[in-house]
């Protein structure tokens, strides 16, 4: 996870602000920058990972008629990302140190049926 949260900053900080109008670009420059130090460091991991993924969507389609590469880039980026934001900071993280880290559990099919309230007991 920390190497995904690593890849994902690189990713920021290299096409962070690449689709923006030059009045914008120095703001969104400053503030991938900083979006990919919290990134690094496991600071509200799912929330940024999902606003740099719409931000790479934005990018993607307003070059929708760029070079595939360009677009390939930005696939890359949103699927990185939003990989990211469902799996979680980790446990080397700063998210993990102030919340805890959850366990899910998977149960097989008879333990499982056995914690379900029958009709009876409805």
């Amino acid at each position: 996870m920390l190497i995904l949260r690593v890849v994902v900053a690189l990713q920021l900080l290299a096409a962070g602000g690449s689709c923006v109008r030059p009045a914008m670009g120095s703001v969104l420059i400053w503030l991938g920058q900083a979006m990919a130090v919290l990134l690094c460091i496991g600071i509200a991991t799912p929330v940024l990972a999902l606003l740099y993924a719409g931000m790479a969507l934005y990018c993607l389609l307003q070059h929708w008629s760029a070079a595939p590469m360009l677009l390939a880039m930005y696939g890359l980026i949103i699927a990185n990302s939003v990989a990211l934001a469902l799996l979680g900071p980790g446990a080397y993280s700063l998210d993990a140190q102030l919340f805890g880290r959850r366990l899910i559990v998977v149960r097989s099919g008879a333990a499982a049926a056995d914690d379900q309230p029958s009709d009876d007991d409805i």
